[in-house]
């Protein structure tokens, strides 16, 4: 990831967290992903073309998820819903940050665990919890 990228996906995540959540968010230093962290990978087409990884602790997903659709107890399904919109957020911010003259196509964001093996570099901690995110182009 360069480091062109790596700035983007921070100020998106920064920015999101600020407008949909009334949030403030702060880079850390990257971690593992806890046991109970949730994940999203979401494949977009261009070009550019790639993958966009994140997982993000419960915690924070479940703040997130009440902030962005008005709910004190989320259920199971919005807090899913949520996460895939957050994705979506992220991605689409970055990529029309980073390329500005093209048009790039976003696949449904798909919920699952973090690989605990993979590299997140992007680690913000808002004040719920961590946000960690990975963006690899294909050539």
């Amino acid at each position: 990831m360069t480091p062109e990228v790596a700035e983007a996906l921070a100020a998106a995540i920064v920015e999101i967290l600020e407008v949909s959540a009334f949030e403030l968010a702060d880079l850390v230093e990257p971690t593992e992903p806890p046991a109970d962290a949730l994940g999203a990978t979401l494949v977009f087409h261009g070009p550019p073309s790639g993958t966009m990884r994140m997982w993000i602790d419960v915690a924070e997903a479940r703040a997130f998820t009440a902030a962005a659709l008005g709910q004190d107890e989320p259920t199971p399904a919005a807090l899913a819903d949520a996460i895939r919109e957050l994705a979506n957020m992220i991605a689409g911010h970055v990529l029309g940050r980073v390329w500005t003259d093209v048009c790039v196509a976003l696949d449904g964001a798909v919920l699952g665990a973090p690989d605990s093996g993979a590299a997140y570099p992007v680690q913000l901690a808002g004040e719920h919890g961590r946000i960690a995110v990975a963006l690899e182009v294909t050539p």
